[in-house]
């Protein structure tokens, strides 16, 4: 392992990654976008049913675009899942850019923009981190998984950004955003090799063996590129299903699959993270973003919420980055334990205050204080909230699952995980209105708090493991585990 490989690691990274920004800036655009579209001054003013869909209906189409990008990654390889997702993206954002330029028909246009950047958002949610948690070394790999909340921390901070920058010009935001997509799909063109693995489990071993010598700088060690080739090939054989007459349909392998769901080493990992996503969006990390600048001045923050939810996503950015840094050290467990404590303490905290200032608990004279006091506690709820819960489920999705079904099984995943976001979403107004503003962050506490419970008895630690070896933690009859490993596991969780 040397410096050249570490930087050359850390490019293949970077590209990859590129193709998650546009997408995730969907996620943020409807706060941004809103306050122009509710203009009164403006001739295609939305109504308030029609700003809820607008909002909401990215939602909609995030978990088909999770579920499909399994079938394509599997299918078409990891290096074209990503430019499809760049092709998908470019296609949405120019849809919402022409939305603002052109008189008529502007809802019909939003709507399918937003569709469309929903979709490539649920592409993108583990496309990028598939592909690096193959081509990545063992040393790397828990860090190059974790960035794929990094790269949307940053998406979100930028369309944040535009927004205080063109308030009111929501297309001028979409068209700055339709060009990075274009720079993504030429950089991953001509600079991203296709994942290794993903080239053995088609027997494409000749190109594996290319591949692998780019990607881990072997160059002439062609015992190095024999064993690494041997053991995918194993791996590739382990998994194997027994094949019927091949039908060449997209969908045809999928039933096949399917079954593979059955085995502990699918199953298990499944419902662990499936579990956690619930936890992660139903603590109200994802609906807080979408609807940022409601819920600053629900909160009661003094200062101008479009600065306020810059404040809120530079913090969450460098919460991502932190974990992104640390996790070759920290693995999984402690940061999504951290993360779980605070944001219950977060949540709790910002839901007494309210409830004590909607009671007249606290003095008027006192609440002029204590207006610092909700924009900090929103600020450390998305900071450690970024350390674990919104990173570490995306990372562990990317990498517990076989090689055979990953991309099946880390995109069927996040699609239940957005289909959980969509209700949150769009549930939003109504909890709002029946709880309160102090009820509705309770609720939100009370499940982070569940959501911590769940990681101490049941996450397991990934830190320094092969992919092979994250497979075993999972398989009770694997021959390859042995008596000492397992006890290690057990020392590793806390059990």
């Amino acid at each position: 392992f040397t410096r050249a490989l570490f930087f050359f690691q850390i490019m293949l990274c970077l590209i990859a990654y590129l193709s998650t920004i546009a997408p995730s800036m969907s996620l943020g655009f409807s706060a941004v976008a809103l306050p122009g579209l509710s203009d009164p001054s403006n001739p295609f003013r939305l109504d308030e049913e029609q700003k809820t869909w607008f909002a909401s209906i990215a939602s909609i189409a995030t978990p088909i675009g999770c579920f499909v990008s399994g079938p394509i990654s599997d299918r078409f390889g990891r290096k074209m899942s990503l430019l499809s997702i760049n092709i998908i993206t470019f296609i949405g954002w120019l849809v919402l850019t022409l939305a603002a330029k052109i008189d008529g028909q502007i809802y019909a246009m939003l709507l399918v923009g937003r569709l469309i950047t929903g979709f490539s958002t649920g592409l993108a949610s583990i496309s990028a981190a598939v592909y690096m948690a193959e081509v990545s070394s063992p040393e790397l790999r828990g860090m190059f998984t974790t960035a794929s909340a990094t790269f949307f921390s940053l998406g979100i901070l930028t369309v944040y950004f535009l927004g205080y920058l063109f308030k009111d010009d929501w297309g001028q935001i979409a068209l700055i955003t339709a060009i990075i997509p274009v720079i993504s799909m030429t950089l991953s063109i001509f600079f991203l090799p296709e994942s290794p693995a993903w080239l053995v489990s088609k027997n494409r071993e000749i190109e594996a063996k290319k591949n692998l010598t780019k990607i881990y700088g072997f160059k002439n060690s062609t015992n190095e590129i024999r064993e690494e080739i041997q053991t995918l090939v194993d791996n590739r054989k382990k998994n194997e299903i027994k094949k019927k007459p091949e039908n060449t349909s997209f969908f045809a392998p999928l039933k096949k699959k399917f079954k593979y769901f059955k085995r502990p080493t699918c199953l298990k990992p499944f419902l662990i993270i499936l579990t956690y996503f619930f936890f992660l969006q139903f603590s109200g990390v994802f609906v807080i973003i979408f609807y940022c600048i409601d819920i600053v001045k629900e909160a009661g923050v003094s200062i101008d919420p479009h600065v306020a939810i810059v404040a809120i996503a530079l913090t969450r950015l460098l919460g991502a980055l932190c974990v992104f840094l640390i996790s070759k050290k920290c693995g999984r467990r402690s940061p999504s334990i951290f993360s779980g404590v605070f944001i219950t303490i977060c949540m709790l905290g910002l839901s007494a205050y309210l409830y004590c200032k909607n009671n007249d608990i606290i003095g008027e004279d006192l609440i002029p204080k204590l207006t610092w006091l909700p924009l900090t506690l929103l600020v450390a709820y998305f900071f450690t909230s970024a350390v674990g819960f919104l990173t570490v489920p995306f990372a562990m999705a990317a990498e517990v699952f076989p090689t055979k079904i990953r991309g099946l099984a880390s995109g069927l995943v996040t699609c239940l995980a957005y289909g959980f976001n969509f209700i949150t979403v769009k549930t939003y107004g109504v909890m709002m209105q029946s709880m309160g503003n102090d009820g509705f962050f309770c609720f939100y506490g009370i499940m982070g708090l569940l959501g911590t419970i769940f990681v101490i008895v049941f996450l397991p630690e990934t830190k320094g493991k092969t992919l092979q070896e994250i497979e075993e933690l999972f398989d009770k009859k694997s021959k390859h585990t042995s008596e000492k490993q397992l006890l290690s596991i057990q020392v590793e969780n806390g059990k």
